[in-house]
């Protein structure tokens, strides 16, 4: 799959940010773990009037066990009436086209989507990305970088937890915050943005 085109240059106004959120059977899909939802919504320069949501149930290959099920709220119908991965995966790459992907963390997202693509035997998978937990490392020191410290720090109204779609919205909403936070450092494209991520994250491995 190419990498989607979006000009780096865009001053941040102008940006389409697609928010996303995977729900899993595990940590780690290399051994078998499986996506079960993912969730997205999009905005338009950052204006929550301008936004699409999308919310995608992926049936899986392996059964679930009760304890996701009791955590992300989906039944054992809702994951057999689903779509499979690629049918889903297709959707959300409609419906992603063109935007760049925030996710928090977003190494656990991408890494999760590059494997299930891999056993799918399917093209990789290369949007431009933006972690929001490392925005907030760079950010909110002081503050604990999991999602739910994070949305308690900041006053966002929290969500049902682990269900995609919410969690993506409350990305979002964070993401909009921690933009606010870097215009004060001239942030002004994707392009300062990521020149910035890439020395925390350099920082971090260093420490």
């Amino acid at each position: 799959m190419k990498k989607t085109l979006v000009s780096t240059k865009k001053n941040w106004k102008n940006w389409i940010l697609q928010f996303s959120i995977l729900e899993t059977t595990g940590f780690f899909p290399e051994i078998g773990h499986e996506i079960i939802s993912i969730g997205a919504i999009r905005l338009n320069g950052l204006h929550a009037c301008r936004s699409r949501k999308f919310h995608q149930i992926i049936r899986p290959i392996r059964p679930v066990n009760n304890q996701t099920l009791r955590l992300t709220g989906l039944t054992k119908q809702q994951l057999m009436d689903a779509s499979p991965f690629i049918e889903g995966f297709t959707n959300f790459l409609e419906f992603s086209e063109g935007s760049v992907l925030v996710a928090h963390p977003a190494k656990f997202d991408m890494r999760f989507l590059r494997a299930m693509l891999k056993r799918w035997k399917l093209p990789d998978y290369e949007p431009h990305v933006l972690d929001s937990q490392i925005m907030a490392q760079w950010l909110l020191p002081h503050v604990k970088h999991q999602l739910d410290p994070l949305l308690k720090y900041v006053g966002i109204d929290k969500r049902e937890r682990h269900h995609a779609l919410n969690d993506a919205i409350m990305t979002a909403e964070l993401f909009q915050f921690l933009l606010s936070k870097a215009m004060n450092h001239d942030i002004q494209t994707l392009d300062d943005l990521y020149t910035v991520c890439r020395k925390q994250q350099k920082a971090k491995q260093q420490s």
